[in-house]
């Protein structure tokens, strides 16, 4: 299979409300990061609290390998591509899900993600939120493929409570490979399924959305605030923006809208290149 381009992925992205970018986290990084879980889970709920099994805020905790996904220059052109140059963290979570006991249809319910909306018929509206998702391991039927409703972002289609958790005929089943990252946009309807499975199941994802909006990622941290300074002195506006910093937000916001946004977007972020100091 072929490389797409990310004016392919966006095609996807626009008609699906999905797409998945092969191959962006290398076997060594996801290693570190499964290997790492009981450490950071110790660390992460010393007063008992939560669950262990899933862990936010993973930035602060992890900075040396969360920080390299998060800045992926490809997956960032990619997004800015959706929304412009708006994009934040708006948190990270790592999340390992034990072997679960078989139910019938195995589904673990249809949703849409925070901040999206019930959708109007056919019509597409750039999401205020998306998921950028990675599993640590292969999905195949054992450990709990991904369930998604291809287009659910622009149909205004309801799923009742007895049904959240019924797999529905013709949704589209996908098996990410390990490294993966699928990209969502937050009204599509879609469902995980039960890990089947002798061995954990890991998940590592970043929500992303617009530098306006709240965030629940914590970046008043010691390592959260080194990286800010670092990034304050290079005048790295994209990565400024990532930690809740974005200093261009007003007079963007308040642009005039004079035309389309896509040709004020790349002004923008040409803008921000050539006010990053190397």
């Amino acid at each position: 299979m072929k490389n797409k381009s990310l004016e392919e992925h966006y095609i996807e992205f626009e008609r699906d409300g999905f797409t998945l970018f092969p191959k962006m986290l290398s076997q060594e990084w996801m290693n570190e990061m499964k290997g790492s879980f009981d450490e950071l889970s110790k660390k992460m709920h010393v007063s008992g609290q939560g669950d262990p099994n899933v862990l936010t805020n993973v930035l602060e905790h992890k900075h040396d390998y969360v920080l390299p996904a998060l800045t992926n220059e490809k997956l960032l052109d990619f997004v800015e591509m959706i929304v412009g140059p708006h994009v934040q963290l708006e948190s990270t979570t790592f999340r390992r899900t034990p072997p679960q006991q078989k139910k019938e249809n195995h589904v673990l319910g249809y949703h849409r993600d925070m901040f999206a909306s019930f959708p109007q018929e056919g019509v597409y509206q750039r999401p205020l939120l998306f998921n950028a998702l990675s599993y640590l391991q292969d999905l195949n039927d054992e450990n709990g493929p991904l369930r998604i409703i291809p287009g659910s972002h622009k149909q205004a289609l309801s799923i009742s409570p007895k049904e959240m958790n019924i797999a529905r005929e013709g949704d589209r089943i996908l098996y990410p490979k390990a490294g993966d990252i699928a990209v969502f946009h937050c009204s599509l309807l879609h469902t995980g399924c039960l890990n089947l499975s002798n061995e954990y199941r890991y998940l590592y994802f970043m929500t992303l959305n617009h530098s306006w909006l709240k965030h629940r990622e914590n970046f008043d941290g010691p390592v959260c605030r080194d990286i800010i300074k670092k990034a304050r002195q290079n005048n790295d506006r994209r990565l400024l923006r990532l930690l809740g910093q974005d200093d261009q937000f007003v007079g963007r916001a308040n642009c005039g809208f004079q035309s389309p946004e896509e040709d004020t977007w790349k002004r923008w972020i040409e803008e921000d290149k050539g006010a990053l100091k190397t």
